[in-house]
């Protein structure tokens, strides 16, 4: 009896047993499904990332406002910048050949250069032929407030990927007249923190009127120690930005673009990402009472040369002035 059920109980001969395995037809099917579902969620994804990164730029700039503001409350409330005025000996310059300069470009040059023998050790570092560093490296001026070391981490937007791959490059791998280039921000600082906002006796305000982004008429005398007790309107006017839209932009773009938009610094140390078609259009520094504003000038490939308005980094009024969220402030303009 055990025997004959124990046959009956065996699969006859033949038969084939269930498979778990998957056919050709379901295998591509799942992974056709797995493809749309990674295409779906790709752009979620680098949506994150973007969003984090941004979070993460603003987070530097308000370290930044931040030991700024440190800095302001230390030195009879000076907004910190690049001040070393030519036409004089400097008594705090550590190196002979930085101590006198017969312009303040020289000496602006020489200040930056004097910072980074200093904290770099490399007393070798030549002197250089005057360059804007007040643009990208006014912040080496309270760099003890921040880490205290020029590869200053929360300087550079994390989008920016050259200035990020720069500071973590080993100093030894740069020629010595390029080591300054290690130490640059992403973010510039606004220039009435450093020049006047009109013409005074002697001293010429910058101007950039008609001319491409990076170039600026400076004379020989354009420094001026400002002051945050001079700022009217702290929380709009402009404090620190970035040359470029890195974070909304499909190409980093210029920040006087309308369409561009990127978190800025203001004065009383906040953080908004904001417009450039929110923002005022700007002035002329040398001739205040224009009602016209600064025209920055760009080749733009296959249209050609097309100006636009210089915005917050032309503020009208200079420190008295307001970049968003109210009407442009009277310089003797005429009136709508």
């Amino acid at each position: 009896m055990s025997s004959r059920l124990f046959h009956q109980s065996r699969a006859r001969p033949g038969r084939r047993q269930p498979r778990g395995a998957f056919t050709l037809i379901e295998l591509l099917v799942v992974i056709a499904v797995i493809a749309v579902l990674i295409g779906l969620l790709l752009p979620a994804i680098a949506g994150a990332r973007g969003a984090a990164r941004t979070a993460v730029c603003g987070v530097n700039m308000r370290q930044m406002g931040l030991a700024s503001a440190l800095y302001s409350n230390d030195f009879r409330e000076a907004i910190p910048g690049i001040s070393w005025k030519g036409d004089r000996s400097i008594a705090s310059a550590a190196f002979d050949d930085l101590r006198f300069a017969s312009d303040d470009n020289i000496s602006s040059t020489n200040q930056i250069i004097n910072i980074i023998r200093v904290k770099t050790g490399l007393d070798q570092i030549p002197q250089r032929n005057p360059w804007f560093c007040h643009l990208w490296f006014s912040h080496l001026v309270f760099v003890e407030y921040m880490s205290g070391n020029l590869e200053e981490a929360i300087a550079a937007c994390p989008e920016d990927a050259e200035q990020v791959d720069r500071a973590q490059t080993p100093i030894e791998q740069f020629e010595l007249n390029q080591v300054y280039r290690k130490f640059e921000s992403s973010y510039e600082t606004s220039i009435s923190a450093y020049s006047p906002d009109r013409p005074i006796g002697s001293t010429l305000p910058m101007t950039q009127h008609n001319e491409n982004w990076q170039v600026f008429t400076r004379g020989g005398d354009f420094l001026a120690t400002r002051r945050t007790t001079e700022v009217s309107f702290p929380s709009s006017k402009a404090y620190m930005f970035d040359t470029f839209d890195r974070h909304f932009a499909d190409t980093d773009q210029f920040f006087y673009r309308q369409d561009s938009r990127q978190p800025i610094l203001m004065f009383d140390g906040s953080v908004a990402t904001r417009s450039t078609s929110d923002s005022n259009p700007g002035y002329r520094p040398r001739d205040p009472t224009s009602p016209e504003p600064t025209s920055i000038i760009e080749v733009v490939p296959g249209v050609g040369t097309q100006a636009f308005d210089g915005v917050y980094r032309w503020t009208r009024g200079g420190l008295r002035g307001i970049d968003f969220g109210g009407k442009e402030i009277s310089t003797g303009q005429p009136q709508d």
